[in-house]
């Protein structure tokens, strides 16, 4: 292959490539989900002012429309609602958000020392879809995908 044929070559396929993102841009833009309103929906905490801040982390992850704390003597009961978006996520990534819901229950359980820590997790249609808890003797959170 002489090296104008090459060249050729090369071109085509770039220019295949090319054509190939055009189409796809079109078809499915990138950062559609983030561009949408919901996506920017704030996430409502509703919490006692000693968990207020740590209950803030659940909104961190993304996927929330709102945490609600309460406490007693002996609990911290967290309940979680997915926004539309987060209820997808969970659909698609259940499995690998286990994970950051164990360490926010963790993280819940430090800043309440002595207490039992449980999470619900709902989807946005108020079921149950995941519930982590750590009790005040064990050292760290277990989670369980319903």
């Amino acid at each position: 292959m002489t090296r104008i044929t090459y060249s050729a070559w090369v071109l085509a396929v770039l220019a295949g490539i090319g054509a190939l993102v055009a189409i796809g841009l079109r078809v499915a833009p990138p950062q559609q989900a983030s561009n949408s309103a919901e996506a920017k929906q704030s996430c409502k905490v509703e919490s006692p002012d000693e968990l207020k801040a740590v209950a803030k982390y659940w909104c961190a992850i993304g996927l929330f429309k709102s945490v609600h704390v309460t406490i007693d003597k002996e609990n911290v009961i967290t309940v979680l609602q997915f926004s539309p978006n987060g209820a997808q996520a969970w659909q698609m990534q259940g499995a690998g958000l286990i994970g950051d819901f164990r360490a926010n229950t963790d993280r819940m359980a430090a800043s309440a020392p002595g207490k039992n820590v449980s999470v619900d997790v709902h989807d946005a249609a108020d079921n149950r879809v995941a519930a982590c808890a750590r009790l005040n003797t064990e050292p760290a959170a277990k989670c369980e995908a319903k």
